[in-house]
């Protein structure tokens, strides 16, 4: 029976036993929707037809673009921050077993540009040139970071319907043990 609008959710407490199975599932519902936010990212930079560009800057639409994908894909595999009681701070690292060697490797990359590049701007990573003057200073800086080529986001694409599937096939198991027909 579903909640009506003057009627809040009644949740259900689970056993003890169970929770670290509802906190699973929660996680992986999370980063169900991340993944698929990713996955609207890509088909939006896809039928845009933005390119990445040969000898000059990119487009600032495809950088930001690029930079809300490598996040929404990242985050289901980076430890937030803090303890959460209501969910597991990332998927199972068995979940990445469906991926090829080659998936493996642009996992890894997205992983590192989003820590190095897009959460944390690594002073190691950005090309940085200062010259100091009296009244100030002057400075060139060129971002690594690179908008992804449309082979990689259609890698990426196939990429995130193999994880989905993993996450369904996870969250089938969980539901087994976890009670049905009520908030949780």
């Amino acid at each position: 029976m579903l909640s009506t609008a003057n009627e809040p959710f009644q949740r259900v407490a689970v056993r003890f036993e169970l929770e670290p199975q509802l906190r699973r599932y929660r996680r992986l519902l999370i980063s169900c929707d991340d993944l698929q936010e990713a996955k609207a990212t890509i088909l939006k930079i896809l039928e845009s037809d933005l390119r990445f560009p040969r000898g000059k800057e990119p487009d600032p639409l495809l950088t930001a673009l690029t930079t809300a994908l490598v996040v929404s894909y990242a985050r289901p595999f980076v430890n937030s921050r803090g303890h959460s009681r209501v969910a597991e701070r990332t998927v199972p690292g068995s979940l990445l077993r469906v991926l090829t060697s080659r998936e493996r490797d642009l996992h890894d990359a997205l992983i590192e540009m989003r820590t190095r590049e897009i959460a944390h701007s690594d002073a190691e990573v950005l090309e940085l040139s200062i010259m100091l003057f009296p009244g100030g200073d002057g400075s060139i800086s060129r971002l690594p970071r690179q908008p992804l080529r449309r082979v990689e986001l259609r890698m990426l694409n196939r990429m995130i319907d193999k994880l989905t599937d993993e996450i369904d096939h996870l969250c089938m198991g969980l539901r087994e043990q976890l009670p049905l027909g009520v908030w949780l």
